[in-house]
């Protein structure tokens, strides 16, 4: 059960990346597929800008500080892009890093449906490697040969702690309730990110609407508000997005979307009993 233990802290920093540091906003990174090659794409190579907008802040790669957000945008109209985006292309291979500058960081890597909500991550925790499948509702977690099955009646404490934990690395939930956070939007101009023209957006999202819609108790230590920048493509898909908080960042790099993905529950035999 060591592995477990160790997934276990995987899980709870990426959750940390993908709720905004403290259980709130922001999607989880999907991962590895038995069907698709994860991306070797970095977040550090930062958006060729190409508006006068944008160049007044193309040197950070969050706006977590309230600076320059860019012209106010419809918040309704900014997140209607996103879910209509992704409803038409609900599959996406994702490639998620956080980390301090200068410390070693967290990276997940791999696919995602969000239509079925089934998902692999391949995570990286300072060179040990994990890997999740979400099937069908239940997260199995990878113990070559075997997989264990993170189920709700089981009795044993990681397991129930690991379930808890692993469901915050849903994209689509998060997603949810990135929307439901959000407060506030603002347009910044074209960029390009890995090549792709996008529209590079802000978005001042509400934490403590995210914690609810996740079904998260208040958090009094919680920041009120986060900035996030997102980057939407010409189909407002998402491309990238990014925060920084306390002095780490996150960043997320979106490609493939609407591409088959192949993420299938482990046979019977293949299953490892946990008491």
């Amino acid at each position: 059960m060591r592995r477990i233990s160790m997934t276990l802290a995987a899980s709870a920093v990426l959750a940390l990346a993908a709720c905004g540091g403290d259980g709130g906003p922001g999607p989880t990174a999907g991962t590895g597929s038995t069907s698709t090659q994860a991306p070797t794409t970095t977040s550090s190579s930062a958006p060729t800008t190409t508006s006068k907008t944008a160049k007044k802040t193309s040197s950070s790669s969050s706006s977590s500080k309230p600076t320059d957000t860019g012209t106010p945008f419809d918040p309704k109209e900014f997140t209607s892009k996103i879910e209509r985006a992704i409803h038409r292309n609900p599959t996406v291979t994702i490639d998620v890093k956080m980390g301090a500058q200068g410390q070693p960081g967290i990276t997940a890597t791999g696919v995602q449906d969000l239509k079925n909500e089934a998902l692999e991550m391949e995570l990286d925790l300072n060179g040990q490697k994990f890997t999740y499948r979400l099937v069908d509702g239940t997260y199995y977690l990878a113990q070559p040969p075997k997989w264990v099955a993170i189920t709700k009646g089981s009795t044993n404490p990681l397991v129930k702690q690991a379930l808890e934990q692993t469901s915050a690395l849903s994209m689509r939930k998060q997603l949810d309730a990135f929307v439901a956070g959000v407060e506030s939007a603002g347009d910044k101009g074209s960029e390009k990110v890995e090549g792709v023209t996008t529209t590079h957006y802000t978005a001042t999202v509400r934490t403590a609407d995210v914690r609810k819609e996740l079904g998260l108790d208040p958090d009094p230590n919680a920041p009120a508000r986060l900035i996030y920048d997102v980057w939407l493509d010409e189909d407002d898909l998402v491309r990238k997005m990014s925060f920084t908080q306390n002095g780490a960042n996150a960043t997320l790099i979106a490609k493939g979307w609407g591409e088959p993905v192949s993420i299938v529950k482990p046979k019977d035999s293949e299953l490892a009993k946990v008491q």
